[in-house]
């Protein structure tokens, strides 16, 4: 089974700190870094969805070497899509976590989204900037506004998130500025309807628009099938890890 993180300059494979252990019993786990994030390399380029498809491909064929179980949260969840679309035998079955918008994903890059990708990358200003974005207070914040219970969060839990966003010289804003210019995004839409695995959809039940966006889903690929927790919001999987396992397990049953 491979978790993968949501693409974010401020996440990491500790989103699923929770999760590993109560899965690791019946399974075996693994969890990446994806490039940009947390411990990864964060090279100066410019981030894609290809990009990021080829990253998992090869994690899978070179160090997993066998097909895998995904559960991907967010902005990943697309990944492992068109991973499964380009790669059919890599892939089992996939979980998403409150997947990324559709309408949102079909947004390229336009001469507004480059002009934003070129001014984070400035060495001053776009740096400025980034400080701005991710600095301790509005990450406390966005934390308190992705939870049902701002009272999980505490300061080790933001302290990560901060780290994360901050480590080698501030060089996941490359990735922040690629996903501001819909670098990493792609029309998974037209995709949806060929992909033949299994989809799951657990979505946190207190915020309808997650519901919304998972329904977009269940539109162009009818067999998936949605799950929404309940007193969850943006990170099911953190704020109830025992139920969140109970609800894979069900889904991933072959029976």
């Amino acid at each position: 089974m491979l978790l993968l993180h949501d693409l974010a300059p401020a996440s990491s494979s500790v989103e699923w700190s929770h999760i590993v252990p109560l899965l690791s019993r019946e399974h075996t786990v693994y969890t990446v870094d994806l490039l940009g994030c947390g411990q990864s390399d964060k090279p100066n380029l410019t981030y894609t969805n290809f990009l990021y498809v080829q990253m998992i491909s090869d994690f899978i064929k070179h160090v997993v070497h066998e097909p895998v179980d995904v559960i991907a949260t967010g902005a990943s969840a697309p990944l492992v899509a068109m991973t499964a679309t380009s790669s059919q035998e890599l892939i089992d079955k996939m979980i998403f976590v409150n997947p990324q918008s559709l309408h949102e994903l079909a947004k390229i890059p336009s001469k507004r989204s480059k002009l934003l990708y070129h001014f984070i990358n400035m060495p001053l200003l776009g740096t400025f900037l980034y400080n701005i974005l991710f600095c301790r207070r509005r990450i406390a914040a966005k934390s308190e506004e992705a939870f049902f219970d701002p009272a999980q969060i505490d300061e080790l839990m933001v302290n990560t998130y901060y780290e994360s966003a901050h480590l080698d010289h501030m060089h996941s804003r490359y990735l922040f500025a690629s996903i501001r210019g819909n670098y990493t995004n792609v029309n998974l839409a037209p995709f949806l309807s060929r992909i033949t695995h299994s989809i799951f959809i657990i979505t946190g039940a207190e915020n309808p628009l997650f519901i919304e966006n998972a329904s977009q889903y269940q539109k162009y690929l009818p067999s998936i099938e949605i799950v929404s927790m309940g007193e969850t919001k943006a990170y099911p999987h953190i704020e109830k890890p025992e139920e969140f396992c109970e609800q894979v397990e069900i889904l991933l049953d072959p029976k």
